[in-house]
């Protein structure tokens, strides 16, 4: 029977294997068509690539057992028992994101004193915000936010970092790897800002990779470590490097909220948009199944009810392409943020 140990150690082994996965292949980090597909590509072409390649999969399967998918289609109750689910399933599928959205949106609808107060934290947040990081006006967009808090975390890091002598060993040889990590994150987030214009998601993921939680944690254990020895001098700046650290964590949770709001608003409209010319080409499709209007013809060696059938299927599954395409996305971010403060959630760092 195997004891404690072993089960905390085969568990341990366990969660490395599959850090090690989500660092390969399916890494969003490291994978550029993973990235695209979660983060980057406007989701109107995911959806779409998505619907292509299954109608693609479908006249693939026709081309290759041409008889027996046309027998099978041309039993009417298969067929139309398909079209109905999916019928139905469009229906509750825009009833349940509408509703959400409306959820989401009667936060929105406050009063007066509300809307007052809300604004006074906005433009409070701004100020401190411009304090710390010495600007000379506080950004307001994503990007330009980031990149002033960057700058305000290396400064305040160097600044800590020269400030200690190499005296005390132990102590400067902690500063200087949380300065190289600092400086590393910083450069390839900067890099990315860089490389064009970003949209909301783009930039947002640019703030999630930036791992600030180990940089807290590292900078606190350094502060534990070496209270005696540390001058108020350096404890200001170690006070100082963290506050620029909550100021992004702050921003980038508040950048969260708001992206949210716009993808839910966005996937509400675009399956209002989408739902209703799919819904009445599927109708239109039962009733011509129904009749037998369909129009005989062979393409490729494949009947017409294939290509029908097909087209119906793929057209039919157009708004779940686009409900997952944006769902996918959004879990996606959450997922990197579950939490909002200095706490780490993967299994595998040791700290």
């Amino acid at each position: 029977m195997p004891t404690r140990d072993t089960d905390t150690e085969s568990a341990g082994q366990g969660d490395q294997r599959l850090g090690d996965l989500e660092a390969g292949l399916f890494s969003v980090e490291g994978n550029p068509l993973v990235r695209w597909i979660l983060i980057n590509g406007n989701r109107w072409v995911v959806s779409a690539v998505a619907v292509i390649l299954t109608g693609i999969g479908l006249v693939g399967i026709g081309v290759a057992w041409t008889d027996e998918l046309a027998n099978l289609f041309t039993e009417g109750q298969v067929i139309q028992t398909i079209i109905i689910a999916l019928f139905s399933g469009i229906i509750l599928l825009v009833s349940i994101a509408v509703s959400v959205n409306s959820i989401v949106l009667s936060q929105e609808i406050t009063s007066l004193g509300d809307q007052e107060e809300e604004i006074d934290e906005t433009f409070s947040f701004r100020d401190s915000v411009k304090e710390q990081t010495d600007a000379d006006v506080s950004p307001a967009r994503p990007a330009a936010f980031l990149q002033v808090i960057f700058d305000a975390i290396q400064t305040d890091v160097q600044e800590l970092y020269s400030s200690i002598s190499n005296d005390n060993s132990a102590l400067y040889n902690q500063i200087r790897e949380v300065r190289y990590d600092i400086e590393k994150q910083v450069k390839n987030a900067e890099g990315r800002l860089e490389k064009g214009e970003f949209g909301t998601a783009e930039v947002l993921f640019v703030g999630i990779q930036y791992d600030y939680s180990r940089q807290v944690y590292s900078i606190r254990q350094l502060q534990v470590e070496h209270k005696e020895t540390l001058t108020d001098s350096q404890q200001e700046k170690i006070d100082e490097l963290i506050t620029t650290l909550k100021y992004f964590t702050i921003g980038r949770e508040y950048f969260k909220t708001l992206y949210f709001k716009r993808e839910l608003a966005n996937l509400s409209r675009g399956l209002l948009i989408i739902s209703f010319p799919t819904l009445v080409f599927i109708t239109y499709a039962m009733l011509a199944l129904s009749a037998g209007l369909i129009p005989e013809f062979s393409l490729f060696g494949t009947p017409s009810i294939i290509w029908f059938v097909g087209f119906s299927y793929i057209v039919g599954l157009a708004p779940y392409a686009l409900f997952s395409a944006y769902i996918l996305r959004t879990s996606t971010i959450a997922i990197k943020t579950l939490a909002a403060g200095p706490f780490i959630l993967n299994g595998g760092d040791s700290y």
